[in-house]
């Protein structure tokens, strides 16, 4: 492997191993995982969701969706019902509690961010959007690269 290649690994991972130790003053974490990451899904659908098909654009095991949608449910962010044409399937919706609880999360999460752009400015803003849309895009080449072996 070249060098200069081998050494942009290891620094690539130093970077993201310090943001992911590092504490998170934006909450942005909270976004990116457990609950809120499936209550966030949850509110972007324009339809009642199954459990299954959170578990599979979410990447998370059927046990782990079962916990997340039980503790939403009882915390009133989402109702569960059982779908009138297949008693078996059970339907996911995000309740208006819920709504509220995403929009004043977005919102604190939103004036935490405007806190960091004006740290860095609008240059290097517009150049971490821009590095951060190449890096989506080659790890989605890579992931798919993975799947194909």
């Amino acid at each position: 492997m070249d060098k200069d290649k081998d050494s942009l690994s290891v620094k690539l991972f130093e970077q993201f191993r310090d943001l992911y130790f590092r504490t998170d003053p934006f909450g942005l974490t909270e976004f990116l995982q457990g609950e809120m990451k499936v209550l966030s899904y949850i509110a972007i659908a324009e339809h009642e969701l199954l459990p299954g098909q959170l578990s599979s654009a979410l990447e998370m095991t059927a046990g782990r969706i079962a916990g997340i949608l039980r503790s939403l449910e009882k915390k009133g962010y989402i109702t569960r019902r059982t779908d009138i044409a297949d008693r078996r399937r059970v339907l996911v919706s995000i309740t208006e509690q819920g709504r509220e609880y995403i929009d004043s999360s977005s919102e604190r999460l939103e004036q935490r961010l405007d806190m960091l752009v004006a740290e860095m400015g609008s240059e290097n803003t517009v150049r971490v959007i821009e590095s951060l849309k190449i890096y989506s895009e080659a790890s989605a080449a890579v992931l798919e690269k993975l799947s194909d072996k």
